[in-house]
């Protein structure tokens, strides 16, 4: 019995470290992939955030065009801007916008950029 369980333990833990390792890398996104996603950008940046963020309000169409003026005046990156784009949808697929600003916010603000619209 005891060879039985010592030819499988190899495999049963080669098993679990695979498992374990794809597990974890499946929900994060990371700066340097959102960076990759600059090259497969098939959409402009003002329609991805309007209709993704699901823009209702003025209010929130001119804080969107606001950051899309930004990221083209270089002030912000489009890598940043689509992390905190997908991880609000993340967080709230329903009602992203909320989350995105408030977020984009405090970036921006820890950059030294700073919104005119809005809150």
């Amino acid at each position: 019995m005891t060879i039985r369980i010592l030819r499988w333990l190899p495999l049963s833990l080669l098993l679990l470290v695979c498992w374990s390792s794809s597990s974890q890398a499946q929900d994060s996104i990371d700066f340097n992939e959102a960076e990759n996603m600059f090259s497969y950008n098939v959409v402009e940046l003002r329609d991805q955030l309007k209709f993704g963020l699901r823009v209702a309000f003025p209010e929130q169409e001119a804080f969107v065009n606001e950051v899309v003026a930004k990221v083209d005046s270089g002030e912000l990156s489009r890598a940043m801007v689509n992390v905190v784009f997908v991880w609000a949808r993340k967080r709230n697929p329903r009602i992203p916008f909320p989350y995105f600003e408030t977020v984009m916010r405090l970036l921006a603000e820890k950059r030294g950029v700073t919104f005119t619209s809005g809150a």
